[in-house]
């Protein structure tokens, strides 16, 4: 439900900051198909991996569809926009690490358990990597964020739907149980 709720609440967002004429139509573009990316993301793993009640991953979950809509509003201001994204590369990189250190990886055959592990690594070093790239380009060159984030999200994309591919191999293989 967060994940719905979050992505239509930033989906909305972005509609209004269109109908103010204030916000670069690439920005907001680009934040959306970054925002469907991390909702598909979302709704995978969370169909995919165990999801225990547990208070961190909540947390976690509940960050990072703050961090979404703070990204639709801030975007006319690439600055802010630019923060706004660091901050939700940065609960991606959290979670996960959170998410290696808890063994979340540990699903079906031990060929499907690998490939989720390494997804996890993968995926913690890319969010970190996006964090301190965005947070340094906010910093010193804020206009490069328009080249940047783009190239980011089309990278992004890039990983993710052969990811998805895979694993989803896996579950017509019979590989999940």
């Amino acid at each position: 439900m967060v994940v719905i709720v979050g992505f239509v609440a930033t989906v909305q967002l972005l509609v209004g900051q269109s109908a103010t004429g204030n916000a670069p139509w690439l920005r907001l573009i680009v934040t959306f198909i970054l925002v469907l990316g991390v909702a598909v993301r979302y709704w995978w793993v969370i169909l995919l991996l165990p999801w225990p009640a547990r208070w961190i991953r909540m947390v976690l979950l509940l960050a990072a569809w703050s961090a979404l809509p703070a990204m639709a509003i801030t975007v006319a201001d690439v600055a802010r926009w630019g923060f706004a994204i660091a901050a939700a590369c940065a609960i991606g990189a959290a979670t996960e690490v959170y998410n290696r250190a808890t063994k979340q990886w540990l699903v079906g055959s031990e060929e499907m358990a690998a490939s989720l592990k390494t997804d996890h690594v993968v995926g913690g070093v890319s969010a970190a990597a996006a964090t301190i790239v965005v947070l340094l380009l906010t910093l010193l060159r804020p206009a490069w964020l328009d080249v940047a984030i783009p190239l980011m999200v089309l990278a992004d994309w890039a990983r993710l739907v052969p990811m998805i591919l895979r694993h989803q191999r896996f579950i017509d293989q019979g590989q999940l149980k």
